[in-house]
């Protein structure tokens, strides 16, 4: 899946040499960025990066039992398998 480009701003004060490019990926926003007065990590790499974040905390998420799902009774076991 491809992330979505939302747009991009540039840094003010401390961070004004930096360019910040927001992306939506799976229905999460997450930033890259680059800093146009020296070196940074590839903008490859922090796709790759933020993508992998918001792939395992989707996959936690669904690992996450389901709130609205009823725990069984003892009473309910016994029926499902004949024990009455």
């Amino acid at each position: 899946m491809k992330a979505k480009y939302i747009g991009k701003y540039y840094g003010t004060g401390y961070d004004r040499n930096f360019v910040f490019l927001e992306y939506e990926y799976r229905g999460h926003k997450y930033e890259v960025y680059e800093n146009r007065a020296k070196g940074n990590e590839p903008l490859s790499w922090q796709h790759k990066s933020a993508q992998g974040e918001i792939d395992e905390l989707i996959a936690l998420k669904e690992k996450e039992p389901k709130e609205n799902q009823k725990p069984f009774d003892l009473d309910e076991i016994f029926e499902i398998y004949g024990w009455d």
